[in-house]
């Protein structure tokens, strides 16, 4: 499939094996999770239950078990239900076909779309959920001049990617309530920052930027904009788009979370260096396809791409080194917890 700078891809082969944050935030879910489940509406037939950004599957089988293990608690299953993980066509597949091949715990299939057009027929979903993927855009509004980040940006370019994720949210939301059944459910978790504007991430996107601007040439620093924008609880309250598509909000708030492995350094049992490297490993597992993309479209050979790579996340980690008080601070993750319902 072709791509183009600025268009999401997926995660780096890494991926699964660097992603215990995500896993916190969907053990973070699981009241929400809960709470989604005793609004649904039983209904006699198999349940559809889908997880819209399940990237290798790591998280995403987890996640899924924590579904239809309280569903199987609160006697809402008649039957095994079929699970959709969906993704990108470009995701990695292969490595979460065999996680389901070694699981074997519930009959999941994949469906290889973007989660900002419809993915399934119409009124045949039971259950939506997402955790920390709607930050991804689905494009990118044009490249953001001397930063990668939009919380850096320009006001005009902030102004453009807070209408593209306008756009994206409103996709979303419209499909998937096409694709829910009546008293189905969406359980979302968004990416977002607190009342005073504060979030957590926005300083490793800083320093993505810092370290790009000594192996990157002019051009490839131009295309380095990373296609994620962090939205306000108010953005993803939308009351006039929910009536519109027939959807109750059941839950709509924000939720905060120290992640374990901030945790596991107060408490003394990771070093800082340590703590720098799990934290550097996290987020090229997350940025590399897309670094590595920027350098092939300017012709770049891939053993060249390689060498560069492993060189920037080393210095990318020493980075880190360097400003402590971006790595442990005392801002939690922050996401919108939302519980839709359709009537």
């Amino acid at each position: 499939m072709e791509t183009k700078a600025g268009s999401t891809i997926g995660m780096a082969d890494s991926y699964n094996q660097n992603s215990d944050p995500q896993l916190a935030i969907i053990n973070l879910m699981i009241p929400y999770i809960h709470l989604g489940i005793d609004e649904l509406d039983s209904s006699p037939s198999s349940l559809i239950i889908a997880d819209f950004g399940s990237s290798h599957g790591k998280n995403s089988i987890e996640a899924m078990k924590i579904f239809i293990n309280y569903l199987q608690k609160t006697n809402k299953l008649t039957a095994s239900p079929l699970v959709v993980h969906n993704d990108l066509p470009t995701n990695d597949w292969t490595t979460l076909f065999h996680l389901l091949a070694d699981d074997k715990s519930y009959q999941g299939v994949a469906n290889g779309y973007s989660f900002y057009e419809q993915c399934l027929p119409a009124n045949t979903l039971s259950i939506g959920f997402t955790a920390s993927s709607m930050h991804w855009l689905s494009k990118i509004p044009f490249n953001i001049t001397n930063h990668c980040f939009h919380a850096y940006a320009e006001e005009h370019e902030r102004q453009a990617y807070k209408h593209q994720a306008k756009l994206d949210f409103n996709s979303f939301i419209e499909h998937r309530s096409r694709e829910l059944v009546s008293g189905g459910i969406l359980v979302l978790s968004i990416p977002s920052f607190d009342d005073q504007g504060i979030e957590s991430i926005s300083n490793y996107f800083d320093q993505l930027y810092i370290c790009a601007q000594s192996f990157f040439n002019e051009q490839e620093l131009l295309y380095l904009t990373v296609p994620i924008y962090l939205r306000s609880l108010s953005e993803c309250l939308d009351y006039e788009l929910f009536d519109r598509c027939s959807l109750k909000l059941i839950k709509g708030e924000l939720s905060r979370l120290k992640l374990p492995i901030l945790e596991h350094y107060h408490n003394g049992l990771l070093t800082f260096d340590q703590l720098a490297k799990i934290f550097t490993k996290v987020f090229q597992s997350t940025m590399e396809p897309l670094v590595k993309q920027i350098f092939k479209m300017n012709g770049r050979s891939k053993e060249e791409i390689d060498e560069i790579s492993s060189d920037f996340w080393m210095v990318y980690e020493e980075k880190l080194k360097e400003k402590p008080d971006s790595v442990v601070n005392s801002n939690q993750y922050v996401c919108a917890c939302l519980i839709l319902k359709k009537t």
